[in-house]
């Protein structure tokens, strides 16, 4: 089954993504010269931010590793491999920041411990995506074989997350110098070569993924607009990393669009698949119930369904009728016209009859080669006669032609029911149907025969 990820694109999805791209631009743009704009703080908004990260991060990497155990594309699994790097760092960052937990800050954190998780954060999501962009290169047509997919999604996500961890050790204990030579009062990220530096390679990575992919594929549509997002927080962070700043609040906001955005992607995938597979499985019922040739119900779902339809009429107290139907004359019929037109004849018949199972609980079934079964609960023998009669007249009507007396196709009908509170048992009813139609037959085909109920 092929990922709609890695599916093509569509005009629709092209716009919209592109309307995305717009208003991201757009906001940047506004609130870039008012980045130092005090505005009321809102404490919890940090880690609230941080704790949304994480869990899209989250998703977004379990998500995409799943897909790639199904669709083993590289680049899937090391997309993952990116929102699971994202997900670590941002956790370590959140649990070292002075003030949220404790504080200095959890872990043993130095005071420049989050600042570092935030770089590493920041600069790792942009150069595991330009990876993957150049792993999917590298295996353009040989994706990885079955047996050893749970390695490689072992080796997508284990890795990426391992890094995250080694950073976060690095960071607080490897007495890293503040990596900003501006005074702690100040934006620390406010001319240094690593804000720019990180702002940089989300560039770097949109035009290694445009380049690519050329936005032929949804997966690489999103990427694009996640990357933008990322761009976004990190130029906003570099104009003003003041708390509760303007600046720092859609910053914030563009943290948590940037794997956001593709969660939702993922999610509406896992939507249409799902839809797909009830039509599937929706299909399949139909199919496995249906006879092929007649396009009425098939004999297996006859003796499930009548069987059903049995026992809830005995506890009903409701009477159940059955109709036998055979197909006057049909082998002298196919030994004139071919079997190819036998079938047509009975598929004309079936819909004939089902014509006449007006009741929702009614149904017609083919029992076996040109004789069918008329289903019909709640309905005593006396209406069933009439709803017999009805459906030989039906098949008259269809004018048919063949090698038979009279020169037209007909049926014969025989009908039986079963009254409340009788110990009579579906074998007992379908024998009795059967019996009334051969004494049809007996009778000179082309009529109803009846048989007294059950009793």
């Amino acid at each position: 089954m092929n990922s709609l990820l890695i599916g093509p694109t569509t005009r629709k999805q092209v716009v919209f993504a592109g309307s995305c791209a717009l208003f991201i631009l757009l906001t940047l743009l506004i609130a870039g010269p008012r980045a130092h704009q005090a505005l009321p703080a809102i404490t919890p908004f940090m880690p609230m931010c941080a704790l949304t990260v994480f869990t899209t991060s989250c998703i977004a990497a379990f998500l995409l590793g799943a897909r790639f155990t199904v669709t083993p594309q590289p680049i899937l699994g090391a997309l993952g491999g990116a929102y699971a790097f994202t997900a670590i760092t941002v956790a370590l960052q959140l649990l070292m920041f002075p003030g949220v937990f404790t504080r200095t800050g959890l872990l043993g954190a130095e005071p420049d411990s989050a600042a570092w998780m935030w770089v590493f954060w920041h600069a790792g999501f942009p150069l595991l995506v330009i990876l993957a962009a150049l792993i999917r290169d590298r295996f353009p047509s040989k994706p990885i074989a079955l047996p050893y997919i749970d390695r490689w999604t072992w080796a997508f996500i284990g890795i990426p997350t391992a890094l995250a961890a080694a950073l976060g050790v690095l960071a607080i204990h490897a007495n890293l110098s503040m990596p900003f030579q501006t005074a702690p009062e100040t934006n620390p990220l406010s001319g240094s070569r690593t804000g720019l530096a990180i702002c940089l390679f989300d560039l770097l990575a949109i035009v290694v993924v445009l380049f690519k992919g050329r936005l032929r594929t949804v997966l690489d549509l999103w990427v694009t607009i996640a990357l933008l997002a990322s761009f976004a927080d990190a130029s906003l962070n570099l104009l003003s990393m003041a708390q509760f700043t303007l600046g720092w609040y859609v910053a914030r906001v563009f943290s948590m669009l940037a794997p956001g955005v593709l969660v939702c992607v993922l999610v509406w995938e896992v939507t249409v698949l799902y839809r797909e597979l009830s039509e599937a499985h929706a299909s399949l019922l139909h199919t496995s119930a249906h006879d092929a040739l007649t396009r009425v119900y098939n004999r297996s779902y006859f003796n499930d369904q009548f069987h059903r339809e049995f026992d809830r009429a005995r506890r009903t107290g409701q009477p159940l009728s059955l109709v036998m139907v055979d197909v006057d004359n049909f082998k002298d019929y196919n030994d004139a016209f071919g079997h190819l037109r036998g079938d047509g004849c009975l598929s004309a018949i079936a819909k004939a009859l089902a014509g006449t199972a007006r009741r929702s609980s009614d149904f017609v079934a083919h029992y076996g080669g040109e004789e069918f079964a008329l289903v019909l609960p709640d309905t005593g023998l006396e209406e069933a006669s009439v709803i017999a009669e009805q459906a030989r007249l039906a098949v008259m009507d269809l004018g048919m032609t063949g090698p038979i007396p009279g020169g037209q196709v007909t049926i014969s009908a025989g009908c039986a029911t079963n009254e409340q509170n009788t110990p009579g048992t579906p074998n007992a009813l379908v024998q009795a149907a059967d019996a009334a139609l051969y004494d049809a037959k007996r009778a000179g085909r082309n009529r109803v025969q009846s048989v007294a109920p059950q009793r």
